[in-house]
């Protein structure tokens, strides 16, 4: 955390890693894609950052298939970090084995719905909720009546504080159809209805599509991020099909401020030669 003395404003880094797909195996994408070295690539950089970030913010899809030895993988990776570090579960993962696995990154709300790993952590000034958007067994999200309940009573807790909300799924269309298709696809427009009503949501933080994406949700800005190995091709066609792609690897920076909120940074993980002074 940095305090600026000219304004005296709380500052916060936040790295946002997303979708590191551990467990792909050594033939994905023709063998050009070791997703754990990725993972581990990716987190190396975090941790020789200077300033180094406040905390570290993962948004799902940690591993392929979800297994114990894949989060045991993802565990080791992590362990380079010395910062707090928070994670929601995405599609490919298994919520309940990577909470056993996880359990410093995904702390369970003693008033969670029964099953779902949704959180509130305080840092410098700022509210952190964290959403499980996962569906057992499917590739699209939802956030149904209990756990928008938990929202509901979450923000209402810290009224006119600011929040910054972290999950998987996008809750809105990006222009990817095949991504679209499984996206939020419930609950959508109650979450937009409680950023909205509380006011003072400071940026909402998602992955699962593989790009980084802008948009405004509810009256804040939604930020998509990269993922920290392969990404979707961008392609708005209509009816285009799905494919992945290697791109240079990008984390996410988040740095938020009062009173000036969130402002976000692509990072590449990968220098393409030396800083030179201008």
């Amino acid at each position: 955390m940095i305090l600026d003395s000219t304004t005296m404003s709380t500052t916060l880094l936040m790295a946002q890693l997303s979708d590191p797909h551990v467990g792909t195996g050594p033939a994905f994408l023709g063998g050009r894609m070791d997703t754990e070295h990725a993972l581990r690539q990716a987190v190396a950089y975090v941790a020789a950052m200077e300033p180094a970030p406040d905390l570290v913010l993962l948004t799902g899809d940690l591993t392929e298939h979800g297994s114990a030895a894949e989060y045991a993988v993802v565990a080791d990776a992590l362990a380079l970090l010395s910062m707090p570090v928070y994670a929601v579960p995405g599609n490919h993962d298994d919520p309940k084995v990577a909470r056993d696995a996880l359990s410093r990154c995904m702390p369970v709300a003693p008033d969670a719905p029964h099953g779902v790993c949704c959180y509130h952590r305080h840092h410098g000034g700022l509210h952190l909720v964290a959403l499980d958007t996962v569906v057992p067994r499917q590739s699209h999200g939802a956030l149904e009546a209990d756990q928008l309940a938990w929202l509901a009573r979450t923000l209402d807790a810290c009224r006119d504080e600011p929040v910054l909300i972290f999950m998987h799924h996008p809750p809105l269309p990006t222009g990817i159809e095949a991504m679209d298709a499984c996206s939020l696809l419930t609950g959508g427009d109650a979450l937009a209805a409680l950023v909205r009503q509380h006011g003072a949501v400071q940026g909402v933080l998602c992955g699962h599509l593989h790009r980084p994406v802008q948009m405004q949700f509810g009256g804040a800005p939604l930020h998509v991020a990269p993922s920290v190995a392969h990404q979707i091709t961008l392609d708005l066609r209509p009816g285009a099909p799905l494919r992945a792609q290697l791109e240079p690897p990008k984390i996410s920076l988040h740095r938020w401020s009062l009173p000036h909120g969130l402002c976000t940074h692509l990072s590449y993980v990968e220098a393409f030669g030396p800083a030179l002074v201008l």
